[in-house]
């Protein structure tokens, strides 16, 4: 793949072309990427103290359903979300966030290690420390989505 990245202080609008020889689920990715970049769904409406914020999804580390209640952690803080989990994963799938568990979605690239665990199951340490378990339902579509092969991590 080549990338060529031009800067011209006469370019009003920034303009991204992509060249392939086909349209695949690479292609297919990064085009949705693109797209959630430069849109007002890459961030998630939030309270906290009675307060309410806009936080950008980069900064999530992973969101948990409790008691029927959504929660949102991010490196240092905790929010309470509007939304439910499965939409949440339907509107930020593209971006990385996958469910590992009924009750918790994560953010793929928040995950500092992976160790297997015992029945299947994957323990995921993010990156403020937090340990996440990873269901063996879940476990084999992490992999895939990685790329980890083998029945092994």
């Amino acid at each position: 793949m080549l990338l060529e990245l031009i800067e011209d202080e006469h370019i009003k609008e920034t303009r991204i072309t992509i060249a392939c020889r086909e349209r695949d689920a690479d292609i297919e990715k990064l085009i949705a990427y693109l797209e959630h970049m430069d849109d007002a769904r890459n961030s998630l409406l939030a309270s906290a103290e009675g307060k309410r914020y806009h936080l950008n999804i980069s900064t999530v580390l992973y969101i948990e359903a409790v008691d029927r209640r959504t929660f949102c952690y991010t490196q240092d803080h905790v929010y309470e979300l509007d939304l439910r989990l499965y939409e949440i994963e339907e509107k930020y799938q593209a971006l990385d966030f996958m469910r590992i568990s009924k009750s918790c979605i994560v953010n793929l690239y928040k995950i500092h290690s992976l160790k297997p665990d015992f029945g299947g199951k994957i323990l995921a340490t993010m990156e403020n420390g937090e340990k996440l378990y990873i269901s063996r339902q879940y476990a084999p579509m992490l992999k895939e989505k990685l790329g980890i092969g083998g029945r092994r991590l």
